[in-house]
């Protein structure tokens, strides 16, 4: 995508006149204001339906605040036109007002969850308007990480949003202060970036609520669900956040949301009530594949060696992306893998960023703290050493892939341990964390799978045409239900019955098999005895060798 400056757009650039109910477009206006702006600031010549409705409803809701405000001066002056008119007498007879503030569902107009794949240009939505509208847009952020890529792209765009967060200086501080306010040479800024703890400073917040907030934008809106009812509770605070700013638009963004997590976000952030804007939540150039396993590091091996670059490996914890980062390295023999997860220094995490921006042969391997809305758009191939612990994080994760729309693959190592992970999880956990097991077991197409806990609707009446799945293992024919590995070492103990012992088999095989090393054959054989599935002959003729149970 080409980026065009904001500062540079041409005062003549034109688009033609779209009809449309939002007063941004009036039949005053001589072309589309939108679309001049999505093509001058961003290069995008034409924006999905999906996109154009979300922002009509944000501009629709500021300007029917502003309607209401200006008709409420006028109501006191005494002299509203068509809404308060006066007799001699000086009695007044009160009239409809010119805009309504709530739909004829009663909703306010100005609360919406947007739901929209990811790269299918969320930031759009929220950007566009903000240079739209006369008071600034606040943006939410969940991750440093996030918040420094879209700043970055922001300004790279000319946009030079605030940026608050954790860690700033007391200069730092007082510079992004200034450029809320603005100054004689710059007028003030249309976006700020912010996340959930900073906002709890009643400093910051004061200073945001004096400059007054046109839209306020929470993207990644899951982790209200997500984290807010766990270890970031200060999700849960965004409620009271919104009432005390109490901007005209509130809209809340996220490509993934079952239905549970779409009711848990529309409860704490609109008290239930809420505007749903719902594009397509598949992503068809992307290809879906499990790979079944008992020992994951040979296979993640084997599928690293035969997958596209760039690529993204997820794993559960910090110390196994460390960990992990370091075989890649020592097997493979290259220096272009990096690791990266909340624990590094913020100066670590902006070289590890730019580095994996910028190189088209890297491997980054890191947890959910990169990536969630990081807009790299070539990364070829997204593989999950562990599974998420939800499906809306493995559609977010795996949706790092192609966002550039050519095709792309994500990759899910499946084991037992896995299975037998999720099933001891306490009992909310494990409900939403059950749909990886049907995704990696049911036999079921992978995108379906998907789509339906998202609650797409997936036909299950014979007579009504299925979408056709435009790519997983299991509609292409190519998966494998079961872990090869297992499979392919109980079926050479039991052809070579009670010929050799742990120690000799694994002399004999670890040069043999590919990728494999000594610890992995000892750690599968070790799982297969301890499942009751090889035994060690005790008798005095066999002492030791294996055989399978």
């Amino acid at each position: 995508m080409n980026i065009f400056n904001y500062s540079d757009a041409p005062d003549d650039l034109h688009a033609d006149f779209v009809e449309t109910d939002n007063p941004e477009f009036s039949l005053e206006k001589t072309g589309d204001a939108v679309a001049v702006c999505a093509a001058a600031v961003f290069g995008i010549q034409a924006l999905f339906p999906w996109q154009r409705l979300a922002i009509a409803n944000i501009l629709d809701a500021v300007h029917a605040v502003q309607a209401v405000e200006a008709a409420e001066v006028e109501q006191k002056e005494g002299c509203i036109d068509g809404v308060v008119t006066q007799d001699e007498d000086g009695a007044g007879d009160f009239f409809e007002e010119p805009t309504e503030l709530y739909d004829e569902d009663g909703v306010h107009r100005g609360r919406q969850v947007v739901l929209l794949p990811t790269g299918a240009g969320k930031s759009l939505c929220f950007q566009v308007p903000a240079l739209l509208l006369d008071k600034p847009t606040l943006i939410v952020y969940p991750l440093l990480a996030l918040m420094a890529d879209q700043h970055r792209r922001m300004k790279e765009a000319g946009l030079d949003p605030v940026l608050l967060r954790g860690g700033q200086s007391k200069e730092e501080r007082e510079s992004q202060f200034a450029r809320l306010e603005g100054s004689a040479e710059n007028s003030p800024a249309k976006l700020i970036i912010a996340n959930p703890e900073i906002l709890a400073s009643e400093t910051i917040l004061s200073k945001i609520k004096q400059c007054g907030i046109s839209h306020l934008a929470i993207d990644e809106a899951h982790c209200v669900s997500e984290w807010g009812d766990s270890f970031r509770p200060a999700y849960l605070n965004l409620s009271e956040i919104i009432k005390q700013l109490d901007p005209p638009a509130v809209t809340a963004f996220t490509a993934t949301a079952s239905p549970y997590v779409l009711k848990r976000i529309s409860e704490v952030l609109f008290d239930g009530r809420a505007h749903i804007v719902r594009g397509n939540s598949d992503r068809p150039n992307l290809r879906y594949f499990v790979r079944h396993c008992r020992i994951k590091r040979p296979a993640l091996l084997a599928e690293v060696k035969s997958r596209k670059l760039p690529m993204v490996v997820f794993c559960g914890t910090r110390a196994r992306t460390e960990n992990t980062a370091a075989f890649l390295i020592h097997s493979l023999h290259n220096d272009n893998i990096k690791f990266y997860h909340a624990g590094l220094e913020r100066d670590e995490k902006d070289r590890v960023e730019r580095w994996f921006h910028n190189h088209d042969n890297a491997i980054l391997v890191t947890t959910c703290a990169w990536g969630m809305g990081v807009d790299k758009k070539n990364v070829r191939t997204v593989i999950h050493l562990d599974p998420s612990p939800t499906v809306e994080a493995y559609i977010q994760e795996a949706g790092r892939s192609g966002r550039d729309g050519k095709v792309s693959e994500a990759i899910l190592l499946w084991s037992l341990d896995d299975k037998t992970g999720i099933e001891s999880l306490p009992k909310q956990q494990r409900l939403r964390a059950e749909v990886m097991i049907k995704y990696a077991e049911s036999g079921r197409c992978r995108r379906e799978v998907l789509l339906e806990a998202l609650g797409e609707e997936i036909s299950g009446n014979s007579d009504v045409e299925t979408t056709v799945c435009s790519g997983c293992d299991i509609c292409n024919r190519s998966a494998t239900q079961f872990a090869k590995d297992e499979k392919s070492i109980l079926e050479f103990i039991k052809k070579t019955n009670r010929v050799f012992t742990q120690q000799e088999l694994v002399s004999l095989l670890k040069n043999q098999i590919k990728n494999w090393r000594t610890t992995d054959l000892n750690l599968l054989l070790k799982k297969l005895k301890d499942e009751k599935k090889i035994i060690s002959s005790n008798s005095i003729f066999w002492k030791q060798k294996l055989r399978v149970s």
